[in-house]
């Protein structure tokens, strides 16, 4: 299992709705702009990605942050409180 944090800036309103309704599907939106999303091998990220191209443009950004599995466990909010441990299942 593999999990990224997607951040995107998308100009067009309805491809950046469109973009999100995509990465929903794929993971937790933490941000209005940004998703932890989980996926099982490299292979469903190439396709996650193939996707994805249609809602980005040439002056669009669509960046994935590979995470360490471990990555939620380490992680914190502001006031110290630690992230929730999502996803309990992979959602495919």
């Amino acid at each position: 299992m593999y999990v990224y944090l997607a951040c995107f800036d998308i100009e067009d309103d309805k491809k950046r709705r469109r973009l999100s309704r995509l990465l929903l599907g794929y993971g937790e939106r933490v941000q209005y702009s940004v998703f932890e999303i989980t996926l099982r091998d490299n292979k469903a990220l190439t396709t996650l990605k193939k996707r994805c191209k249609k809602y980005v443009d040439d002056t669009d950004s669509l960046r994935f942050y590979w995470l360490p599995h471990n990555a939620r466990k380490k992680s914190f909010d502001i006031w110290g409180e630690p992230i929730a441990t999502f996803p309990q299942a992979e959602i495919l």
